[in-house]
């Protein structure tokens, strides 16, 4: 029996969901990590195109062999996918800013060490929250709701169908919990960091002989340590329970994406 061969149609929408599937897969925290292998990522989205392509195969028209009708339809995967991706990266960016402000805080901003996730030199503070966020990302499976979404957005947002861009609100609103989350993280220490610089002001100021720079850098270097740690709990908290929101924030945003 001949086996049939798939038309130019369908092997445009095959490019076009693979390229859907891969900007998400590369812009996902973990999955899109730089450690992680190649081989890897490009077998999860050729495995994630072929479960996903006769889903979707017969919701899409016929698209138009012209390249910048080819090319219009790729950056509206490419948007869908960023715009889905980015939900996740804001929380880590949350952490990051977090760990920015207690590095800062302690004294330890000059203390950068190469963070693979953001390509970038950040504050030994920053780089361990940031991995921390990672195993709570794992715990809370995250990964697979993004999968989920992935399948979902072909639904609610097929290829080709305009996009809603007033829905974009839901992201300015994401991106400003973003940082009421890195001060939520980073309170602990930045409080601490305040009581310990007025009790040094005041004490400058009742014993002048005390050379306050020369004990104000050990003591809020171990203090901020000694804070970070114990307020670890209230941590894990604040960022598993920022994960647990995303299944309720990223299929109501599809919805506002795709006009309905």
């Amino acid at each position: 029996m001949d086996i049939p061969w798939p038309d130019i149609n369908q092997i445009i929408i095959g490019l076009l969901v693979m390229l859907r599937i891969s900007f998400l897969i590369m812009m996902l925290p973990v999955l899109g990590h730089q450690l992680l292998p190649t081989q890897i990522k490009v077998g999860l989205i050729v495995l994630l195109t072929i479960v996903i392509f006769p889903l979707v195969e017969d919701n899409v028209a016929v698209i138009p062999l012209k390249p910048i009708s080819f090319v219009l339809v790729a950056i509206h995967e490419i948007l869908v996918a960023a715009a889905v991706a980015l939900f996740a990266q804001l929380i880590f960016a949350a952490v990051q800013f977090a760990g920015i402000l207690m590095s800062t805080g302690m004294g330890l901003a000059m203390a950068n060490m190469f963070d693979p996730t953001t390509h970038s030199q950040q504050p030994v503070v920053s780089t361990f929250a940031s991995a921390l966020a990672m195993l709570l990302w794992l715990s809370a499976g995250a990964h697979h709701f993004f999968i989920a979404a992935l399948i979902e957005s072909f639904t609610l947002l097929p290829i080709q169908q305009p996009l809603n861009f007033p829905a974009v609100s839901i992201l300015t609103d994401a991106m400003a919990q973003m940082f009421i989350l890195g001060l939520k993280i980073a309170a602990p220490i930045i409080i601490l960091i305040t009581l310990i610089n007025v009790a040094l002001g005041l004490l400058s100021r009742a014993v002048p002989q005390i050379q306050v720079f020369f004990v104000s850098a050990p003591l809020t270097v171990g203090l901020g340590l000694l804070t970070f740690s114990l307020s670890m709990p209230a941590f894990v908290y604040l960022v598993s329970s920022a994960f647990t929101t995303l299944p309720a924030q990223v299929p109501l945003f599809l919805h506002h994406f795709s006009g309905l």
